[in-house]
């Protein structure tokens, strides 16, 4: 596939992006914190004391995308659902390019078909796959970086799969070894590119540390959030090795073991990606899934390209064999696979549908009101970030608790919230307002409560 129809492709993908906001779209828990950061950004006022993990591209793009106002969480949508369909796009065209040069049409077919479906169907038993795309999470740009600077190293264009490599290090750490050797190889390779190379080198330490050093004088304030641990080297394999379809990692196995050396790099790439995600686990890191959704992307596309090897040689008994195992395995997994589609499409829905309802809730009481004494607080942590955008509060002045706090001020209570901190509320505070499944109250604040009818302790 040639530049040109790559670049209609990513025109296209931005199209269909677009035209999924019909289906509905409500940004996760992180992206409205980057969409919060990048209009801080872009006002020079950034305060990043509180929130998730800093992510210097994912805040960069939304610090671009404030220009749009109001409409800035409908882009950031559209920008990584288009992300996702280009790096099926891309895993396609990658598995077709590295099929062997022998490789009859249907077997190229089915190499960009497998590889494209075993990213679509990704596993991710913490957060669906789907779902990430649906809500705007980061990895599924990651991906689409990933596979772009690897389709950039394959169709020989060094420099661009150097700066696709570093933006990809702009959204995980974990790119930032395999981006190292890559810069050696093309240091001695191309000592051109030298210059490029050195201001990659101070530029990805500068913008991961050097805004939180800015704004709080805590450079290593997001490592430490991101540091809380949950799972051990052998279950973040465990973890890799369920994410791709089955058949991925051993059909990826039979095209490694062939004499293109470049399957041998891309194996050893997605496996170094895998036991960096370990290791980061091992001294605290949380090992989740989709870090290692590149990997994942990576042995999609090998096995594409195994399928499209093992294809031509069907005529042997044992290689027939293990293809109709590997087929019915496949077969056995797809339907559940292909269930998650439509749930990340409902749940995306319906929590569109409920922070609707919250945020017009917020905008009829007002800002000044839900402050008047103090700083918002929530039921449900994972509404503070959507609660700041639509505030235009900096990510500090809305605080959660699973209890009714002893501080005065407004207290946000969601779904999520048992009977017992309802009843608290209704005896402790007094009710501002509601709609649907929300409720507001005043705790110990006359100034916020003042000119409610109704109002009762």
């Amino acid at each position: 596939m040639t530049i040109r129809l790559l670049s209609l492709a990513a025109t296209g993908c931005l199209a269909l992006a677009a035209g999924s906001l019909a289906l509905g779209y409500e940004p996760v828990y992180d992206a409205w914190a980057w969409l919060v950061w990048g209009r801080e950004l872009a006002g020079l006022g950034l305060d990043v004391s509180s929130g998730p993990s800093w992510k210097p591209l994912p805040v960069a793009l939304a610090a671009v995308l404030s220009a749009a106002g109001d409409a800035a969480p409908e882009a950031w949508i559209v920008l990584v659902r288009a992300a996702w369909l280009l790096a099926l796009v891309l895993a396609a065209e990658l598995a077709v390019r590295l099929s062997p040069p022998d490789a009859g049409r249907g077997a190229r077919v089915a190499a960009g078909s497998f590889a494209a479906g075993s990213l679509a169907l990704l596993a991710d038993p913490v957060t669906p796959w789907a779902r990430q795309a649906a809500g705007g999470m980061s990895e599924p740009l990651l991906v689409a970086l990933v596979l772009g600077a690897v389709r950039a190293h394959v169709g020989g264009r060094p420099r661009a799969a150097v700066v696709l490599g570093a933006l990809a290090g702009l959204v995980r750490p974990e790119a930032w070894p395999l981006l190292a050797v890559l810069g050696v190889w093309r240091w001695r390779e191309q000592p051109a590119a030298r210059p490029l190379l050195v201001a990659i080198t101070l530029a990805l330490p500068a913008l991961w540390l050097g805004p939180e050093l800015l704004a709080s004088g805590d450079a290593p304030g997001a490592a430490g959030r991101a540091r809380r641990g949950g799972a051990d080297a052998l279950e973040v394999l465990g973890r890799a090795a369920a994410l791709p379809l089955a058949a991925a990692w051993p059909l990826a196995l039979v095209a490694a073991a062939g004499r293109d050396r470049r399957m041998r790099v891309l194996a050893a790439g997605a496996l170094a990606w895998i036991a960096i995600v370990a290791a980061m686990t091992a001294v605290g890191f949380p090992g989740l899934p989709r870090f290692m959704a590149p990997a994942a992307a990576v042995a999609g596309v090998l096995g594409g390209a195994g399928l499209a090897r093992v294809a031509g040689s069907l005529r042997r008994p044992a290689v027939a064999a293990v293809a109709a195992a590997l087929a019915v395995v496949t077969a056995v997994e797809l339907p559940g696979r292909v269930a998650e589609l439509p749930r990340a499409l409902r749940t995306t829905a319906d929590s569109a549908g409920s922070h609707d309802r919250l945020r017009a809730l917020a905008r009829s009481l007002g800002r000044e009101r839900l402050l008047a004494c103090g700083d918002l607080a929530t039921s449900d942590v994972l509404v503070r970030t959507a609660l700041a955008w639509e505030l235009e509060l900096p990510l500090s002045r809305v605080v959660s608790f699973g209890v009714a706090p002893r501080l005065s001020g407004a207290f946000v209570v969601g779904p999520g919230a048992g009977r017992r901190l309802h009843r608290e509320l209704r005896s402790l505070g007094e009710p501002l307002g509601a709609r649907g499944e929300w409720r507001v109250y005043s705790l110990d604040c006359p100034a916020a409560s003042a000119g409610v009818s109704g109002a009762r302790r």
